[in-house]
């Protein structure tokens, strides 16, 4: 549903089912942003979102749980790794609205 919300809105998208397959995928392709969900077979969101901002420092990630009261998500939260996050259930209009604020 997802997909297909940002497609009708103009974005191109693509998909990974686990971390692993999301970092190799931005290596290929440096996308505008990242929408990382942080609970993903193997690789966990926080380490995904490590990789990038080591490799990639400027890239936009939308970081989104159902978790910011889990422990590791408010150390990144505090810490800046998160910049921008979404929780779980959200409005599709409200990332719309923080996907066109970035610029993208």
């Amino acid at each position: 549903m997802l997909t297909e919300v940002l497609a009708n809105e103009c974005y191109s998208v693509d998909t990974a089912s686990n971390g692993l397959q999301a970092l190799e995928r931005i290596q290929e392709c440096i996308p505008s942003v990242v929408l990382l969900d942080s609970k993903m077979p193997g690789i966990g969101g926080i380490e995904v979102l490590t990789e990038i901002n080591n490799l990639y420092p400027d890239l936009n990630v939308i970081f989104i749980s159902a978790y910011t009261d889990q422990k590791d998500v408010k150390v990144a939260l505090e810490s800046g790794l998160i910049k921008h996050c979404i929780t779980k259930p959200f409005s599709l209009t409200d990332l719309i609205e923080l996907l066109r604020s970035l610029n993208i």
